[in-house]
């Protein structure tokens, strides 16, 4: 009679691990597990708090005049028009006539798409720009910032040349240039029965600017 009460007892409390206590315990791993994952994600959280409290505080101290500064130089929109503007104002202060801009967007937000589907503005045609093209926008790229590519021609002796790529250089709004090209003008002549400068040059620039999304 002991012997069948104690192999009972031992049927019963093995029925009792397997049926009830490891699944329990597997639970209560598991929540652990989960307790473990949300205190990371939740002293991950209170950094990221931290640092952006300590970012805004920088930003707060940052003078007026230096963020509308470094709004220029990586502005918030394409502003197509005013990059426009800057670099033809730039060519007219060395008399070098700049022509044939053409645009390549990449990951325009909203305002560049409507563009996109007027690229004759009449604000092209009132500050004489032509031939302006606006690609399609990529809805593959995620980067955070927007690439505009732009193709223009350019018109001048070499020194003048120089001398526009120097103030682009050191121009407030940023601007890469990928490359440059030049044609020398075939000696033709006028209507006054003059020929062309040889010495004026034809230079093709492709450049990039970017601007926060």
């Amino acid at each position: 009679m002991r012997l069948i009460l104690s192999i009972s007892l031992i049927v019963i409390t093995v029925l009792l691990f397997f049926l009830v206590v490891d699944p329990l315990y597997g639970q209560v791993k598991q929540l652990k597990s989960e307790v473990s994952t949300y205190n990371v994600a939740l002293d991950n959280s209170t950094e990221l708090q931290k640092t952006r409290d300590s970012l805004i505080d920088i930003y707060k101290n940052v003078k007026e005049g230096d963020k509308e500064r470094l709004e220029h130089f990586l502005p918030s929109t394409i502003g197509n028009i005013e990059l426009i503007l800057e670099i033809e104002k730039i060519a007219n202060l060395h008399g070098m006539p700049i022509k044939n801009i053409k645009f390549e967007a990449k990951n325009l937000a909203n305002q560049a798409k409507a563009a996109a589907n007027n690229p004759t503005s009449g604000t092209d045609e009132d500050m004489g720009v032509s031939n302006v093209i606006v690609a399609e926008v990529n809805p593959s790229d995620n980067l955070p910032y927007g690439v505009f590519p732009m193709e223009f021609i350019i018109e001048g002796r070499y020194d003048t040349f120089l001398s526009f790529l120097n103030d682009l250089e050191h121009n407030l709004r940023l601007v890469d240039v990928k490359s440059i090209s030049f044609m020398v003008p075939s000696p033709v002549l006028n209507a006054e029965g003059k020929t062309t400068n040889p010495n004026v040059y034809s230079f093709t620039l492709k450049v990039e600017t970017y601007w926060l999304k």
